[in-house]
């Protein structure tokens, strides 16, 4: 027995358990299942439903086995005829306290023991319920209070897990009741729709609405959700081909446990919808064999089989190549796609046709973070997990993340590290983010003023002497040069160029001094600017500087905007490196994949030898694409006419390309702009692994049937190859050339064999349930899930002398305003599947942009007015949301909606010079209420 460990009796068996643990608990640790309806492991145990009594020797009464602790020799007894007797009555007592038929318990926690203690339903009179059934108007969950037996579950669950505080109990005796708010409407009273409540309610009382109306699933399909960078596992629910509703996965399921966000639970519906591609489409003159002119318009859309389709793209990249050599290709992958996916791209790409121009939205999103934190440390990536920052931090720094809404998941594990844990929250934002509510300081910083903001606060902890010396000295290089730029930066010229008061600063300095470890935590605040990468390095200094680096608790933690952006990057999708962030510069590296992937070209029609210089990157591609120095551009999942900056421009560009193939799973806004639409798979109608933010690799599995012809993307591109080689007559002769994939674990496996982070990667191991976090450096190695704990990826850490840059707009007398951007929680990245969501579109179905009230009040614009943004390059048109979420002088808007409705009219292309990252955090626009 080890210390602080006790031993009991549980139903005749000798039990060693913690000593702070319930008997509940020690009983579930041996698998003893004892019968609660208000108790879950996840919730702070109340006691109150009285239906986990237990016998405990030498006491008359039974106790409550999920509030007692257990003592050194105590004798319980679990079950008992008295027991069960008792049991019984509780549940037919709430039976006459509540209106149940047994359709409405079939399911649940309560029917489940109600059949299982043979207890007594009666039936009540319809006219006598209390309640209104379906008393809340909300789209996703229906409400139904005749079903409820107080457990407060939802309550605890809303508080504890989601930290919305929505629910609440109201009124006493008889009277009592669940109530949200102050007796309003759930979304009146500020619930965010993660469902929580519903998936912790031990009835229907709080139901999904589409699990009420569906059939009896299946199956459940385990998997990773398809949304943000979190990688939140869930059941997808099936019945007959079709997803019926989404469930949680147990409480102990990694990185979310049962909480999930609105769009995980209730955004899946984008895979039934009417739009899905189900067919290969070839523009009428492409099939023609006719020639169009730079911005003639695109003929009528054909249906073609899927050997036309891809002998024909086969063709015409072969030919493209062939006339006017490699770089006249360039391939867009996709965060939205698989590890694998991304890797085939690439290699596509390289191997054959010789060219770095591939890219995806990591360029537009954290290319920034990659090149900065390369540069500090040697990889550009979270170094910490985000169970370890929600747990073990000391202080949380918050800068350019609206984290519950981007990140809702990890959003929550952030509140409840403040509400139940008391650390200090430092918010850094232009914005009053929901999260500024938890706050122990919001610093309100002008946009693009990161760099001045953090020089200041390290220039406060290094007159403070609270440097961590110690680790500079052992660990880090060119403190010297850092420390004297820094030290420039005084309190006062901070707060001119930041807007943030000289006290916030001395505040700031003094917590992080005072609070080790502090976790760094990010996003595209940060990196979306032409000095994102100064940004990037600014943090990293921070995290050096305090010596939060390699230990629990703290790091740099950026998070990845999309499911796999993170992979993408991985898995070399980039323009200036093979997988495994290995460079193309590197000689050695380029003779590694040459080897591996060489091929016998017959007629050498080119050298096998892999190019040195990096290819463009996806805002140079489009420019190419426009002049036609790019005449053949193959996109995979990503649409540039939302998510590019300049969205008219693209336009143009594309207007003006010679040949674009899109391969998708909608007819996106970027498909008016191609030549051949090729359908793939949605995430829930194949196989494959995404990387979540915290570099763990996880499974998504196939759980119903592609629409139509539809193909998974691996596949679609393994033909595509293989066409390609045909047509080239090129023989694939390397150990690793060939594009006859069965499976995507065939692929994860040479994925291994070049990847040294993936080493010991294999879906063998992610079927047994392994938590594998890159480096994973060979199969007996667990992965790592805090980097740089000994040493950097390059040694020693480096400190960068950093000063601060203007933005590249700034506001003027013609446009006085600066346009921010961003993204809400009920949408996600160019909407092309949020918006196709009934749920989320019920909530959340019109563009708006945020203006400050005092703004709105000069200018004439109510709230809800339409309104027109204009900037140099364009116009939006939106709604008004008047709200102090902003700051006078500055506007927010998103880029969900397409048209005019999209932010992106208005942003600017100017570029970071380092990462090629665009600045849409920063432009200058005008205002105007929309009269029209």
């Amino acid at each position: 027995m080890s210390r602080g460990e006790i031993t009991i009796e549980i139903n005749g068996q000798q039990v060693m358990a913690p000593a702070d643990t319930t008997i509940y608990e020690a009983a579930a640790s041996v698998g003893i299942e004892i019968p609660t309806l208000c108790h879950h492991p996840d919730l702070t145990p109340v006691g109150s439903c009285r239906l986990c009594l237990v016998q405990l020797e030498g006491q008359e009464i039974p106790v409550a086995s999920c509030t007692e602790q257990v003592r050194q020799g105590a004798v319980v007894q679990t079950d008992s005829e008295e027991l069960t007797s008792r049991r019984r009555e509780i549940l037919e007592l709430l039976l006459s306290e509540s209106d149940f038929s047994s359709d409405d318990l079939a399911g649940t926690e309560l029917g489940r023991w109600i059949q299982e203690y043979d207890a007594q339903i009666q039936s009540r009179d319809v006219a006598a319920r209390r309640f209104t059934v379906d008393s809340d108007p909300h789209p996703t969950i229906r409400v139904d209070l005749n079903q409820c037996i107080l457990c407060t579950r939802c309550v605890r669950a809303c508080d504890e897990v989601q930290g919305r505080f929505v629910w609440g109990v109201a009124n006493r005796g008889a009277e009592t009741q669940i109530v949200a708010g102050a007796n309003q409407t759930m979304l009146e009273a500020r619930c965010e729709s993660c469902g929580a409540c519903v998936a912790y309610c031990p009835t229907y009382a709080l139901a999904d609405r589409a699990a009420l109306q569906a059939e009896s699933a299946e199956q459940r399909v385990r998997t990773t959700c398809a949304y943000c960078g979190v990688g939140c596992q869930f059941d997808l629910n099936i019945k007959n081909d079709r997803i019926t509703h989404v469930t949680s996965a147990e409480p102990e399921a990694g990185p979310n446990g049962m909480a999930l966000c609105v769009k995980g639970r209730y955004g899946y519906d984008f895979v039934h919808h009417s739009e899905r591609l189900k067919v290969p489409k070839v523009r009428r003159e492409i099939l023609d064999g006719i020639e169009r002119q730079p911005g003639d318009a695109r003929g009528e859309w054909v249906d073609v089989d899927w050997n036309t389709a891809l002998d024909l793209v086969a063709t015409k990249l072969t030919s493209i190549h062939q006339e006017s050599g490699s770089d006249a290709l360039a391939f867009f992958s996709s965060a939205k796609c698989s590890n694998e996916e991304n890797y085939l791209v690439q290699k596509m790409a390289r191997q054959l046709f010789g060219t770095n121009n591939v890219d995806h939205c990591a360029r537009l999103c954290h290319s920034s973070t990659v090149a900065g934190l390369a540069m500090a440390f040697g990889s550009g990536a979270m170094s910490n997990s985000m169970d370890d920052v929600a747990a073990r931090s000391k202080a949380l720094f918050v800068i350019g993340s609206n984290t519950t809404e981007q990140h809702p998941v990890f959003g929550a594990m952030l509140r409840q590290a403040v509400h139940l844990r008391g650390i200090p929250l430092i918010v850094a934002d232009p914005r009053k983010i929901e999260l500024t509510e938890f706050a122990t300081l919001h610093l309100r910083q002008n946009p693009g003023t990161d760099v001045a903001l953090l020089n200041g606060i390290m220039a406060l902890v290094l007159q403070q002497s609270a440097e961590d010396r110690t680790f500079i000295a052992g660990r880090c290089e060119g403190f010297d040069e850092f420390a004297e730029t820094v030290l420039k930066y005084t309190p006062d010229s901070v707060s001119e160029i930041s807007g943030v008061p000289v006290s916030q600063l001395r505040q700031t300095a003094q917590i992080l001094a005072e609070h080790r470890p502090a976790a760094v935590i990010w996003a595209m605040g940060i990196t979306q600017h032409t000095t994102g990468v100064m940004n990037v390095l600014s943090l990293a200094n921070l995290q050096m500087l305090l010596g939060n680096m390699g230990v629990p608790g703290g790091g740099v933690n950026p998070l990845r905007g999309q499911n796999n952006v993170q992979g993408a990057c991985d898995l070399g999708a980039l323009v200036n490196v093979f997988p495994g962030y290995q460079s193309v510069s590197d000689s050695a590296v380029r003779q590694k994949f040459e080897d591996a992937w060489k091929l016998d070209l017959g007629d050498s029609t080119r050298s096998s030898t892999f190019s040195d210089q990096p290819g463009l990157t996806i805002t140079e591609v489009i420019s190419a694409a426009g002049k036609r120095d790019v005449r053949g551009l193959y996109i995979l999942g990503e649409n540039p006419v939302m998510t590019d900056p300049d969205i008219n421009h693209v336009r143009r560009c594309l207007s003006r390309s010679e040949f674009v193939v899109l391969q998708e799973i909608f007819p996106s806004e970027t498909s008016e702009y191609a030549d051949v639409l090729l359908p793939g798979a949605s995430f829930a109608e194949r196989d494959g692994t995404f990387t979540n933010t915290e570099r763990r690799i996880q499974q998504f599995r196939q759980a119903i049937s592609p629409p139509g012809v539809a193909r998974p993307d691996w596949e679609i591109l393994s033909d595509l190859a293989s066409r390609i080689l045909g047509q080239r007559e090129a023989v694939p002769t390397g150990p690793l050339a060939e594009w006859s994939y069965q499976s995507p674990s065939q692929i994860m496996q040479e994925i291994a064999a070049l990847t040294p982070q993936y080493a010991g990667v294999s879906y063998r191991r992610l079927e047994a349930g392994e938590r594998l976090q890159w480096p994973v450096v060979g199969e007996s190695h667990s992965g790592t899930p805090i980097l740089h704990v000994k040493q950097f990826t390059h040694g020693k850490g480096r400190f960068h002398a950093v000063e601060h840059l203007p933005a590249q707009e700034l506001p003027d007398d013609e446009f006085p305003f600066l346009m921010t951007t961003g993204r809400v929680l009920y949408h996600w990245h160019g909407g092309e599947m949020t918006r196709r969501s009934e749920a989320l579109s019920a909530i959340y179905n019109e563009p708006y942009v945020e203006i400050s009230p005092r703004d709105a009040s000069r200018l004439g614009i109510m709230h809800l007015d339409a309104i027109s943004v204009h900037s140099r390059r364009g116009e939006l048109k939106a709604l008004a949301a008047v709200t102090d979420r902003v700051g006078e002088g500055v506007l927010f808007g998103n880029f969900h909606f397409p048209g005019a409705h999209n932010v992106n009219n208005v942003t600017i292309t100017a570029l970071d010079p380092v990462a090629k990252i665009p600045e849409y955090k920063v432009c200058a626009v005008r205002v105007q209420k929309d009269v029209s």
